[in-house]
């Protein structure tokens, strides 16, 4: 029968197919000892922010007099996003495991036992399936971000420390960032899932491009900051030559930034928390700051690294529309 507007569901098949997905999830085994590990590989970066927190907050109170006299503190009255600072370095790896680990079989698997041809028998469509799929993995991702945030808001409290204003939309942008990266190796997975029959290749293929992301583009980018940069400008050098080897420098930079999620998530991650951050290079490991003049707000450096953001938010959207039109040309027989 050919389906027309009046025959169509409208949506019952697609909310059907997220409830599913999102209980599986939630039901899994695997997704639930993933999810639990993830929270606890957060505890360690966590107390570190919780110490450096307290450290800027002693030195601010009480400044420093040593055998050449009395100076100033060197650090600013702390804020309550700086205990997320170290965070991103801990969920850019144990995060992308637990995101391919949810998404590489949810295709290949129902394919290989054959329970979506049997699903594909039912009222529901095709872009219902993988929607559902999409949205209800996405769902789990955004409950385990949540819980998360919840616990440490509550360790927060607990310490008496007591996010302001600002800090609460550092915190959540925080967060959106965070969601925006797992999903983009949840659709990682999920695109190959589709496009794998087998299960077992899915999830080699999926660590194989977790590995070309996370550490193949940034030593290629090493190499390509000795190739195409060139050797640092040597003390005496111009301002002219100086200039020249730091735009080559930020151009590479840019490049293996934008292809490499880890490092994408990293810095939106950092401009979210830290509103001063003016600049971050991965390549020569330094950062740059705004003056701690209390005039910087959450949503300043996120817009000074607007591209990052911009991409980190879009690229599983891609990888979605890519699992999805693979998913409407495969062949279930």
């Amino acid at each position: 029968m050919q389906v027309t507007a009046s025959t169509r569901p409208t949506g019952g098949g697609l909310m059907t197919v997220v409830r599913k997905e999102f209980a599986d999830h939630l039901t899994n085994r695997t997704f639930l000892v993933l999810a639990v590990l993830l929270l606890v590989v957060c505890i360690l970066p966590f107390q570190q922010g919780l110490a450096g927190y307290r450290y800027a907050q002693e030195a601010y109170a009480d400044p420093v007099i040593d055998e050449w006299g009395f100076h100033e503190p060197m650090l600013g009255l702390p804020n309550a996003a700086d205990v997320y600072f170290p965070l991103p370095e801990a969920i850019s790896t144990a995060g992308a495991i637990l995101a391919i680990a949810m998404g590489f079989d949810l295709v290949s698997r129902e394919r290989q036992t054959g329970s979506l041809k049997m699903l594909l028998v039912r009222p529901i469509f095709r872009d219902e399936v993988i929607t559902g799929k999409a949205l209800g993995g996405l769902l789990a991702l955004t409950m385990v971000v949540a819980a998360g945030l919840a616990v440490s808001m509550a360790v927060l409290f607990l310490e008496g420390i007591v996010p302001g204003p600002d800090d609460l939309v550092s915190i959540l942008l925080f967060s959106l960032a965070t969601v925006a990266f797992l999903a983009f190796y949840f659709g990682l997975a999920l695109a190959i899932s589709t496009v794998v029959p087998r299960t077992g290749k899915a999830f080699l293929y999926a660590l194989i491009a977790f590995f070309v992301f996370s550490a193949v583009i940034p030593a290629a980018g090493e190499v390509a900051k000795d190739t195409f940069a060139g050797a640092h400008p040597l003390p005496g050098a111009s301002p002219a030559e100086r200039e020249e080897y730091q735009a080559r420098l930020d151009l590479v930079e840019s490049v293996v930034t934008v292809f490499s999620p880890q490092r994408n998530y990293k810095l939106v991650a950092a401009s979210a928390l830290e509103p001063r951050l003016t600049a971050y290079s991965f390549l020569g490991g330094s950062w740059v700051f705004l003056p701690d003049d209390g005039s910087a707000h959450p949503m300043d450096a996120l817009a000074r690294f607007w591209q990052n953001a911009l991409v980190l938010f879009l690229a599983p959207l891609a990888l979605f529309v890519l699992a999805y039109i693979a998913f409407q040309r495969m062949d279930v027989r």
